[in-house]
């Protein structure tokens, strides 16, 4: 068995051969370790905001006040995801939010004073951060955020039950893919 077969933990060792289908649990493997990761360097830094909110507190400091709604159709996320990241950020005094004034059933948030220094100490930690994974990226001969954003891509043009193709499955997807 090669290496690529396998973790070094032994993970896989049972179905290398199925090993590919298990994609999406090497990717939720690799952002529990990003995250852990990066949650000390954070933490290390100063920094309030919790890992699984940073990229909140960048798209506020980078393009200024902004409904849920308006982050969650930005990042790609769904309302409900972004929601959950920004209850902490409350929570910390980090966040706060106003009446939307075209639309008073909006909720604008922005940053409080507090927020606001956390977001800039942020931006400077993430500017390392990046530097880490170009380096990484490097070190493995490729981009890894292309091809992440790749692999998405192709499997919302094609899903994965279009390419097993079944007359039940293709139904299935092409309503999923509608629905998305």
């Amino acid at each position: 068995m090669s290496k690529k077969d396998t973790y070094p933990d032994g993970a896989f060792s049972y179905a290398a051969d199925l090993r590919p289908a298990f994609a999406a649990h090497m990717a939720s493997r690799l952002d529990v370790l990003i995250c852990a990761q990066t949650k000390h360097v954070l933490q290390e830094a100063g920094v309030k905001t919790p890992v699984h909110s940073v990229s909140v507190m960048m798209h506020l400091l980078r393009q200024g006040p902004a409904s849920i709604a308006d982050i969650a159709r930005r990042e790609g996320q769904s309302h409900q995801l972004v929601s959950s990241r920004i209850a902490p950020l409350e929570k910390a005094g980090l966040l706060k939010t106003k009446p939307d004034p075209k639309d008073e059933r909006r909720k604008i948030l922005e940053f409080t004073v507090k927020g606001a220094a956390d977001a800039r100490k942020l931006e400077k930690v993430s500017e390392k951060i990046a530097a880490v994974f170009r380096g990484l990226n490097e070190e493995l001969g490729v981009d890894l955020m292309a091809m992440l954003e790749d692999a998405e891509q192709s499997l919302l043009r094609n899903p994965v039950a279009m390419r097993i193709k079944t007359p039940a499955l293709k139904k299935k997807a092409k309503a999923a893919a509608r629905a998305a």
